[in-house]
């Protein structure tokens, strides 16, 4: 079984917490709170930022817009999925959030010239 197969088996929407099984597309989040977890987080080499939460939302809360509830984290072996409740994550940096939005500047930026 592949990671996108398994996720939807084993992961609910961190928004509405249905099954993933009939959503066609795996929503990750990138979300602007400091994980308390070491697995399946995301950062940016390029501005030095590491170790945020993500949510991983079905198709239908994404074209609501709905926010996620909850970050999701499972153990490299993939046997155990936690959630833990977005608004006990602590918030990014004014610090970071100012470089990681520096940056998409300059990304879009940098398309909208090319």
């Amino acid at each position: 079984m592949d990671v996108e197969e398994w996720i939807r088996e084993n992961v609910k929407c961190c928004a509405c917490g249905k099954s993933l099984k009939n959503s066609k597309h795996i929503n990750g989040i990138m979300l602007e709170r400091k994980a308390k977890w070491e697995n399946n987080t995301w950062g940016n080499v390029i501005i030095g930022i590491s170790g945020y939460a993500i949510a991983i939302v079905c198709d239908e809360c994404v074209k609501k817009r709905v926010e996620p509830k909850y970050a999701v984290e499972w153990d490299d072996d993939k046997k155990e999925v936690r959630y833990h409740p977005v608004d006990e994550l602590e918030p990014m940096s004014d610090k970071e959030k100012s470089l990681l939005e520096m940056l998409r500047e300059g990304m879009m930026g940098g398309a909208l010239a090319g």
